[in-house]
């Protein structure tokens, strides 16, 4: 019966894959994020600046075919990662760029292959659930746009499983991956150092390991420029973006001024940070598990925040999956929110109303399949979810795409691509429109509801399930 429902699922999201890589191909827009990271690894294998806009919009503007990203004219599309990430794609620059691509993309196939298989033993579901989890989201949100999120995925579960089993080795590799999103890495690598005594020392010297690749590959005035120009400039780019989930965003939109909604972003990252980090401690503990130490300050550092988009969202899912595996009765119920609301890209069927299709099929095979609901109920939510993208899609034609100029009260600095990305952002930003509130909430909630079932979870002693795993080490 397993294999059936398997092979069903893989051509259901090779389908939809397909489809969405002619969609993005038509715009010119196929693995465009990677066309970023490969001109900025270009950039700094040729020894210049990889954050400044003349070198980046010279790589980036050398018409591709098969309808791979091409910046539009003067238009940088940036590359905010620090040195040591950036020298992970001068790899791939070392090819013409169609084979680098070509290349990436056989790499998100591999890791989200690889992602499936290790969530499923981390999680002790089989492997086709967690496909089902990530089918949809991976392929209309994830993939086409040659995000890093696959690998960055299979590298937090691989690390996971490599803690639970107390392997330093492994760990250490999987946790290096992770660090290239700093901003997932830094909860991550807090909570390991605090809550976990055996690999301080391990975790520590993997910060100075990468602290000195970065130092070494351009330098100190390079690498201090990321944190006090380009990661600034970046998040104040994307104030007003509708494909925003962050608090910047939602700050913004009610209304308060850049300076403020910048703040509030801030504020809201360093709360989900400490929040992350405190409630992974207490799950570790509550749970025997200390793969909760990774997973659950990943989940955090994905919500709200200053700078976040719906492929980064997606790192939610293993602690969602595993809380869900780990709990019963109101916690379990938390945690069985936060998986539908949050492994569909909801947002994406206000510029695509036929992707209603593969957002109402997947609400039915996560319930169905994920949840282990009855068919009678996995076809209820199904109905709830096409009711809301019906709402959705009504509400966005009545009101039509409500995008408005964004005049950016923060100044940009003019030699960083962020500023010609701003510019061409504010063409597109409408933060107080009903058209984009309404896609985001169910994401929105379901994160919500994620943290609600961890603090749930870890204070309520008959909210968790009597669930083996794999023998934690000692330390933990």
């Amino acid at each position: 019966m397993r294999k059936p429902v398997l092979a069903a699922l893989v051509i259901a999201a090779c389908a939809v894959l397909a489809w969405q890589l002619v969609v993005n191909s038509q715009g010119r827009m196929l693995l465009g994020d990677f066309r970023a990271f490969y001109c900025g690894g270009s950039t700094l294998l040729h020894g210049a600046n990889p954050y400044t806009a003349a070198p980046l919009l010279h790589c980036e503007q050398v018409p591709q075919p098969f309808g791979l990203h091409t910046a539009r004219d003067q238009v940088d599309l940036p590359a905010p990662f620090p040195g040591y990430a950036l020298a992970l794609f001068a790899i791939f620059a070392l090819l013409p760029y169609p084979l680098a691509a070509v290349a990436w993309f056989v790499l998100l196939l591999a890791c989200t292959a690889a992602a499936c298989a290790l969530t499923a033993r981390l999680t002790q579901r089989p492997p086709y659930a967690v496909l089902t989890l990530l089918a949809v989201a991976f392929s209309v949100a994830v993939i086409p746009y040659g995000e890093l999120a696959p690998v960055i995925f299979a590298a937090l579960a691989a690390a996971a499983l490599a803690l639970r089993r107390g392997v330093n080795a492994p760990l250490i590799a999987a946790l290096a991956v992770v660090a290239l999103l700093p901003h997932v890495a830094l909860p991550v690598f807090l909570a390991l150092f605090i809550w976990h005594r055996a690999v301080r020392l391990p975790v520590a010297l993997l910060c100075a390991a990468l602290a000195a690749i970065d130092l070494t590959i351009g330098g100190p005035q390079l690498a201090i420029s990321y944190f006090t120009r380009v990661l600034p400039n970046h998040a104040a780019s994307e104030i007003g973006f509708v494909t925003q989930y962050s608090m910047t965003w939602f700050a913004q939109g009610l209304g308060a001024p850049d300076r403020v909604a910048l703040a509030a972003g801030n504020l809201s990252y360093l709360l989900s940070v400490v929040l992350g980090v405190w409630l992974a401690g207490a799950a570790a503990r509550r749970f025997a598990d200390p793969a909760f130490l990774l997973l659950i300050p990943a989940a955090l550092a994905v919500t709200f925040g200053s700078f976040i988009h719906y492929s980064e969202i997606t790192l939610a899912f293993p602690a969602a999956l595993l809380l869900y595996a780990r709990t019963r009765l109101i916690a379990q119920r938390f945690a069985a929110v936060s998986l539908v609301l949050v492994a569909l890209p909801w947002q994406s069927i206000v510029t695509q109303p036929a992707l209603v299709v593969p957002v109402v099929a997947g609400t039915i095979a996560i319930a169905l399949v994920v949840l282990r609901g009855s068919v009678q109920s996995s076809l209820r939510l199904g109905l709830g979810a096409a009711l809301f993208c019906s709402a959705a899609i009504l509400v966005a034609w009545h009101l039509g795409p409500q995008t408005a100029p964004h005049a950016a009260q923060a100044s940009l600095d003019p030699l960083l691509a962020e500023a010609s990305w701003a510019q061409h952002i504010s063409d597109q930003t409408s933060s107080a429109g009903l058209v984009w509130w309404i896609p985001k909430l169910p994401t929105w909630t379901g994160l919500v509801s994620l943290a609600l079932c961890g603090a749930y979870a870890v204070t309520r002693k008959n909210d968790v399930a009597g669930v083996s795993v794999e023998d934690a080490p000692a330390g933990a």
